[in-house]
């Protein structure tokens, strides 16, 4: 319990004292206040964003866009994962097209799906749906290819068909891996909707942020920055939490 309270005490120690400082900065006057407002004028914009209610909507409606362009990507991610991992084949046809996808940055992509699916809700669907599907089918591929011999062995000397094989051995052994491509793929969505709501629309945290700007309201941007990074990290305490008890075996290994 005390070695738990400790590492708990050390994670949050050093970023209160950056925000010590930059409070004492801001309260001198050494800040520029439109440039970075100091850490007290940033919660008093997120009081106000969450007094008017604009911050429950925008946060409903970015969530929703990041389960919709998740789910996508991360069913197309496991199942040509799955398949190449599992085909030699298809992963060699696959793996150059990949490639360019993964080596073209999302913003570079946005134009072009903008232009092929308009700036509606499907064109920040499919923006998400990419930034999800690289990590997801990377990981995917990777745990399958790279299971241990010993495994296959295994498999072959008690004479497993195909699916038990499958079932058995690739997917137990594959999982953690993929998990972790999981993961990083909750990750990628919280930064590509932000990305796709700057496109357009009305609501969502993304526009928020642009609208902050165009305003030169930075302690509400600041502010709405600090909420993406919250559910980003709550998103990913949750998949860690699922993890831990999906994968307890392992940790017991």
């Amino acid at each position: 319990m005390k070695e738990k309270l400790g590492r708990i005490l050390n994670s949050i120690i050093f970023p209160l004292i950056i925000l010590a400082i930059w409070q004492i900065l801001g309260s001198l006057g050494i800040l520029y206040e439109t440039i970075l407002p100091s850490p007290a004028k940033v919660v008093k914009a997120f009081i106000e964003i969450v007094k008017d209610g604009t911050l429950a909507v925008d946060i409903v409606v970015s969530l929703k866009r990041v389960l919709v362009g998740a789910f996508f990507g991360i069913v197309v991610g496991l199942v040509l994962g799955f398949i190449s991992g599992l085909v030699p084949f298809v992963e060699r046809l696959l793996r150059p097209i990949v490639d360019i996808i993964r080596q073209i940055s999302l913003y570079a992509w946005i134009p072009l799906i903008v232009l092929w699916f308009g700036i509606g809700e499907l064109s920040k669907d499919v923006i998400i749906a990419r930034g999800v599907f690289i990590p997801v089918y990377i990981n995917c591929v990777s745990g399958i290819k790279n299971i241990q011999k010993e495994y296959v062995e295994l498999g072959k000397v008690l004479e497993l068909n195909r699916s038990t094989f499958l079932r058995k051995i690739v997917f137990p052994s594959a999982a953690p891996v993929i998990f972790t491509g999981l993961r990083l793929a909750i990750g990628e969505a919280w930064t590509a909707v932000v990305a796709a709501e700057v496109l357009g629309g009305l609501t969502g945290l993304g526009y928020a942020l642009l609208n902050a700007k165009e305003f030169l309201k930075s302690d509400k941007l600041i502010a709405i920055m600090f909420v993406i990074a919250f559910l980003a990290a709550i998103s990913d305490v949750l998949l860690r939490q699922v993890e831990k008890r999906a994968f307890r075996w392992k940790e017991t290994v």
